[in-house]
């Protein structure tokens, strides 16, 4: 029996996520085909981690699954309207600019680190806990 991953998924913990990622990770082809790493602010914990340690935390998930499940790519998912980043975004514009930043931060220091594939994505929070996503 083969364990073997396609990709590793790092996205925020918000509950508002769940079903709309869960359906959206279906339409990507990545039924049973990744594993998931959900922590408050998702790539905020490589590029500007409340803790030192949080760098580490990610950066083990990340080793982990290319050792045991052999993946070959890693999918950052930051979200607007994150609680994790706080209220301190002046427009809309600023808060997309931040989250492009960092996803382009954290892809850099993956691929650096790891030499796998990184692919980003900016998730927006519609009604009803649908989700709308786009690469970055």
């Amino acid at each position: 029996m083969s364990h073997n991953a396609k990709a590793l998924v790092l996205h925020c913990m918000d509950f508002r996520l769940v079903d709309g990622m869960n359906l959206w990770f279906d339409d990507q082809g990545l039924t049973n085909q990744y594993d998931r790493v959900v922590v408050a602010g998702a790539v905020k914990n490589l590029v500007d981690p409340t803790q030192p340690t949080d760098i580490e935390f990610i950066e083990r998930q990340i080793d982990i699954s290319k050792r045991l499940h052999e993946i070959s790519e890693v999918w950052l998912i930051n979200h607007r309207d994150c609680g994790a980043y706080g209220k301190i975004f002046a427009t809309p514009e600023a808060e997309t600019e931040r989250h492009h930043a960092d996803l382009a931060k954290a892809k850099a220091m993956i691929e650096a680190k790891f030499g796998l594939t990184v692919k980003t994505f900016l998730a927006t929070l519609g009604d009803n806990h649908s989700v709308t996503v786009e690469a970055v």
